[in-house]
């Protein structure tokens, strides 16, 4: 009889775990839409409202261009500056808009962006510096 008291409490336990969990995942979206309704939206949200309508909308990218990996790129070859993120972030979206690929790698599209921002950064007079000296 306590053995089946025990499973029957574990099975209940249980239940109120998944219904939590589903609340706080159903809360946490309801939370997104308001920021995105009120244009307040996060990069971390909307990476998941992106991850979020990959399967309704059937998409399903195998390559993913991002600021920061394009950054970190970028940082092997141009030295820091203040607005190295902003210009790597528009060779981003440019090249976002601009890529197709013909098995080419990420890597091909990172560099065009680096490119890019080496263009914007001229410019505006920004002087970005290699880490060859150029």
């Amino acid at each position: 009889m306590r053995d089946l008291t025990h499973r029957a409490c574990r099975a209940v336990l249980s239940w109120a775990r998944d219904r939590r969990f589903r609340a706080d995942c159903r809360f946490a979206q309801w939370r997104r839409a308001w920021r995105y309704g009120m244009d307040r939206l996060r990069a971390e949200d909307a990476q998941r409202i992106m991850l979020d309508c990959r399967f309704p909308a059937g998409w399903h990218p195998l390559l993913v261009l991002t600021v920061e990996d394009t950054l970190e790129q970028a940082r092997e070859d141009i030295t820091d500056h203040p607005d190295l993120p902003r210009l790597i972030a528009d060779g981003c979206a440019r090249v976002g808009d601009k890529w197709e690929s013909y098995n080419d790698e990420l890597w091909e599209a990172r560099r065009w962006a680096i490119g890019l921002a080496k263009v914007y950064a001229a410019d505006e007079g920004i002087a970005l510096v290699g880490r060859d000296g150029d």
